[in-house]
């Protein structure tokens, strides 16, 4: 399996803090099957960019540490990127693997910007595929469903987490999750890992519960094929999506499923 969403690169943001964190963290993602990660540390504003000479050299440290580790794991270098008006993607550590096509990006958790459909627009028409990172936890994708049709249709793509199928965020959460999967709206999932205890990279439980529901085919595409795809910038091949038609959740409801679980 490969994971493209990870918070492996050490001392750069709220992922692993030091460089034995580092290799602790891609142990565990060579136990659970792993082959290939992408780290992708938080750029949460123009300025981060600024700091790519130093992500490059903690990167090169880092694999040259797992080498005589003997960590049997391709370590590669991209972003998160959050989401802004104007996006710099000419970075060197902009796109996956430095592979010019597709970045990762990340939206509030709390809402979904309203500039972004225009933004994306125009990034699209120039050849690059942003890669929604865990819309199953957007609060605005939560309320409205249909909205990730909307943007799968017009070109981008979407990455949930393992943890989210796992119901590791709540029934809502894996909820959303399964019916993203469902309609189409998936293309990758991945550990978003930050630690060695809650969020580890672990990928292979989610696997198999695609592989389960939905057969072997797709989880190979999820979890597999479509990563190797998008790391050398080849165009992925897709089904057609579907929009979710289920009604977002009205007030009354919200109002039942709290005192139901109470």
């Amino acid at each position: 399996m490969i994971d493209i969403h990870t918070h492996i690169l050490p001392k750069v943001d709220d992922g692993a803090q030091n460089i034995d964190d580092s290799l602790k963290m891609l142990r565990q993602a060579q136990d659970d099957g792993i082959e290939a990660v992408v780290l992708t540390p938080h750029i949460l504003n123009h300025s981060d960019f600024n700091n790519e000479s130093e992500y490059l050299a903690r990167y090169k440290t880092l694999v040259k540490a797992a080498e005589e580790a003997n960590i049997q794991v391709d370590i590669m270098l991209g972003s998160e990127i959050y989401v802004q008006p104007e996006l710099l993607l000419d970075k060197k550590m902009a796109t996956l693997n430095n592979n010019g096509k597709y970045f990762l990006i990340e939206f509030p958790m709390g809402s979904i910007p309203g500039f972004i459909a225009e933004r994306f627009f125009t990034i699209i028409l120039d050849g690059m595929i942003p890669i929604i990172a865990h819309p199953e936890r957007n609060l605005g994708f939560l309320q409205r469903p249909a909205l990730a049709y909307e943007f799968v249709a017009r070109g981008a793509l979407m990455q949930i987490n393992s943890g989210s199928l796992l119901g590791r965020f709540g029934p809502k959460v894996k909820s959303l999750a399964f019916d993203l999967i469902e309609h189409n709206l998936v293309h990758f999932v991945a550990s978003d890992c930050h630690d060695t205890l809650k969020r580890r990279c672990r990928l292979k439980k989610a696997y198999e519960t695609v592989a389960e529901k939905w057969g072997l085919s797709l989880a190979d595409d999820l979890f597999i094929n479509n990563a190797k795809k998008a790391l050398i910038g080849k165009q992925l091949t897709l089904p057609e999506p579907m929009p979710i038609t289920r009604k977002p959740e009205s007030l009354l409801g919200k109002l039942r499923s709290m005192l139901s679980s109470a």
